[in-house]
C-alpha cells in the first residue's frame, strides 16, 4: 500500500473531476501541474482559499502550493535530492502538514518517514513525530488535531497515532486491524476512516470514531497475489459524512467508488484507462 500510493497518475484532475460532483467523469481531465505519470499524489485543496498542495516528483520532490486553475505556483519546501510528499492542509489554510524522506527514517524498510508541518507564509518548518517515523498524515476539519500513522512501540505492526499540531499530546489509537493507513478524517473530526488488513495484506476500509471505539468494516475486497497489491482504500468523505470515496484494485486497473459511511450500497464511479487516486470531495 505505501507503494502503490506513490505512483498514480493524474492525481489533480481526479480530485477535481470527483470534487466537484459525482456524476462529473465525463468531463475530460487537465493536467494543471505539467506532471508525469509516476508522480507523488498530492492533490489537495484548501477550502478557505481554494489553493492545491502537490509534490511534483521525478525531477522535483519538494511541495508546491497553487491557485486551483494552476496559477501562481510557489515552491514552500526545499526537499534537496530527497521527497517531500502526502502534505494535507490546515483548516484555515495556514499550515500543511506532510511526510518527508529527508530524515532517512526507513532504517528498516517499514516505510515510515518523518511528519513535519510547515507554515505557508513564513516557510518555517516543525516536526511533529520523531525518528520512528509516520504514514499518511491527516489534519482533522476542526483543527485540533493531526493523525498518521506509526510503528507500533512495544511490539510489531502499525498503530494511529493523533496529536496536537505541535506533536504534543500524542495518542496512540488502537486498531481492529494488523495495519492501518491511507487515513481521512469525517467532516466533524469525530471519525476516521482507513485501510487495514489482518496480516494478509488484503486492505480493505475501515470506519471508527477518533478514539479507536466501534470499528467496521466498509468494503469486503477478494484476496489478490502477490499480497498487499490490491484492495481498497478511502480518499475522501462527503462534507455531510453520509459517503465515502474510495479507490480500489477490483476491477484491475484501479478505480474510484463510493460507498455509504455504514458499508451499504457501494457503487463505481469511475470507467477510466489507467486507473484513478488522490481524490478530494468539494
Amino acid at each position: 500500500m505505501r507503494v502503490r500510493l506513490k505512483i498514480c497518475g493524474a492525481v489533480l484532475a481526479a480530485s477535481v473531476l470527483v470534487g466537484s460532483a459525482l456524476h462529473a467523469s465525463s468531463k475530460p481531465r487537465e493536467n494543471v501541474t505539467n506532471a508525469s505519470d509516476r508522480d507523488y499524489p498530492a492533490a489537495k485543496l484548501s477550502t478557505l482559499r481554494g489553493k492545491i498542495a502537490y509534490s511534483p516528483g521525478v525531477h522535483a520532490h519538494s511541495l508546491w502550493v497553487m491557485s486551483f486553475d494552476g496559477s501562481h505556483r510557489r515552491q514552500i519546501t526545499h526537499a534537496g535530492a530527497h521527497a517531500d510528499f502526502d502534505p494535507d492542509w490546515s483548516p484555515d489554510g495556514k499550515n500543511i502538514v506532510f511526510r518527508t524522506e529527508r530524515g532517512r527514517y526507513d532504517s528498516n524498510n517499514t516505510g515510515a518517514q518523518g511528519i513535519f508541518v510547515v507554515n505557508t507564509k513564513t516557510l518555517r518548518e516543525r516536526q511533529i513525530q520523531p525518528r520512528t517515523g509516520g504514514l499518511f498524515p491527516a489534519w482533522a476539519p476542526n483543527g485540533k488535531r493531526i493523525a498518521f500513522t506509526g510503528l507500533n512501540p512495544t511490539c510489531c505492526g502499525e498503530v494511529i497515532v493523533t496529536s496536537k499540531p505541535d506533536g504534543s499530546d500524542k495518542r496512540i489509537v488502537k486498531l481492529p486491524t494488523a495495519a492501518g493507513e491511507c487515513l481521512a478524517w469525517s467532516p466533524d473530526s469525530t471519525k476516521l476512516a482507513f485501510c487495514g488488513h489482518q496480516g494478509d495484506g488484503n486492505w480493505a476500509v475501515w470506519v471508527m470514531n477518533a478514539d479507536g471505539s466501534n470499528p467496521h468494516q466498509l468494503t469486503h475486497p477478494r484476496a489478490i497475489e502477490p499480497a498487499g497489491t490490491g484492495g481498497d482504500s478511502p480518499s475522501a468523505w462527503s462534507p455531510d459524512g453520509k459517503q465515502i470515496i474510495y479507490w480500489s484494485w477490483q476491477p484491475a486497473g484501479g478505480e474510484l467508488f463510493v460507498v455509504n459511511s455504514d458499508g451499504s450500497d457501494a457503487h463505481q464511479l469511475t470507467h477510466w484507462d489507467g486507473g484513478d487516486e488522490a481524490t478530494n470531495w468539494l
